[in-house]
């Protein structure tokens, strides 16, 4: 749970952040008009960055697992928050051996204050903290700040490595800006939820299952965040690779390069054509196959088009041609051509 100035602050900026963030999701999802970019497979840069963040998402999850996070004595022993130092240690002691952090902790849980700090910050603090005490509750989260903010360092790091030029080209570049963002603000986030915390809230818990395990909950939390900020960078980063989404149209420039490319394509073969051209024409053995080519080519066209079927099927297309609705389009096309002629000041049809 969080305090009710935490609630407020949601309360206050919470609809605030929601429309900012559907806003720019519109405006990036949502491409200016103007020929869209073909969509192409994701770059091979880009997959290797995708494999990078599938692999950080994964163990994030994994991560949630109790397998890898600290024990919590209360849950082990199913003891409640009341139970007695003495009895809580020797019902842990029948479950496995006591370790030298238990022994520490031993000497540190004798309060209910204590105890509601090691709900909040975990053993670590409680066991090792040498200048921490109950009556300021703050100091452990002095001591436990690197523990918190050293996992969103290195998956900021991550991030910052998986949206670089180096590895993913300009199609990760483009989310850099924010995948930081994303990351510093679940430290924020994590920051504000500890911080903010009212770590009594479990002093009226008079049984094992009404204890809020506030610590282990907010692990569990950051590696589902983790893993979610992981996923939708992916997701965003394979949309925007591919052409699908995020991308601006084709600026006129690179339109116009293109045209010009296919230009310079299309003058190439036609001057290899009329190259080839010349030189059979000058050529007499040549020239002659040429001229044979197509006086045989016209004879068999003349044929086919003496043909009845062949003669039949161009007579019923005919038929169902509107000639006077063709003649007047060309009439009014022809009038508007001249007419735009005409329009032009003296002298411009000089030429």
């Amino acid at each position: 749970m969080v305090s009710h100035s935490a609630q407020a602050l949601l309360i206050t900026f919470g609809p605030i952040i929601i429309s900012r963030a559907i806003a720019y999701f519109r405006s990036s999802a949502t491409t200016l008009s103007g020929p869209k970019r073909p969509i192409r497979p994701v770059p091979p840069r880009v997959s290797v960055a995708l494999n990078v963040l599938f692999v950080t998402a994964c163990l994030a999850l994994i991560s949630t697992s109790s397998y890898f996070q600290p024990e919590n004595i209360f849950v082990v022993t199913q003891s409640r928050l009341q139970t007695p130092s003495e009895v809580l240690f020797t019902r842990l002691q029948t479950i496995r051996p006591l370790a030298a952090q238990d022994i520490s902790l031993k000497s540190k849980l004798v309060s209910i204050d204590s105890r509601l700090l090691y709900l909040t910050y975990g053993p670590g603090p409680l066991a090792n903290c040498l200048f921490c005490n109950s009556d300021s509750p703050f100091s452990y989260l002095y001591y436990a700040f690197p523990s918190i903010v050293i996992p969103h360092i290195l998956h900021t790091a991550v991030l910052g490595v998986v949206t670089s030029s180096l590895l993913s080209g300009h199609e990760g570049s483009f989310w850099r800006t924010k995948a930081t963002i994303a990351g510093t603000g679940l430290a924020l986030a994590e920051l504000l939820a500890i911080g903010t915390y009212n770590y009594k809230v479990n002093s009226a818990a008079t049984r094992a299952t009404d204890l809020d395990a506030f610590h282990w909950r907010i692990q569990v939390y950051r590696g589902i965040a983790v893993a979610l900020v992981d996923a939708l960078l992916g997701w965003g980063m394979y949309l925007s690779s591919t052409n699908r989404r995020f991308t601006a149209p084709i600026s006129p420039a690179e339109r116009l390069e293109s045209v010009t490319r296919v230009m310079e394509g299309v003058g190439s073969k036609l001057r290899a054509d009329g190259a080839l051209r010349s030189a059979v024409v000058r050529d007499e053995v040549l020239r002659g196959k040429m001229q044979n080519y197509w006086v045989a080519e016209g004879n068999i066209m003349g044929q086919v088009y003496e043909e009845r079927d062949v003669v039949d099927s161009v007579k019923g297309a005919l038929e169902r041609l509107n000639i006077q609705q063709i003649t007047e389009e060309a009439g009014r096309y022809a009038d508007a051509v001249i007419e735009g002629f005409s329009l032009r000041p003296e002298g411009t049809m000089a030429e």
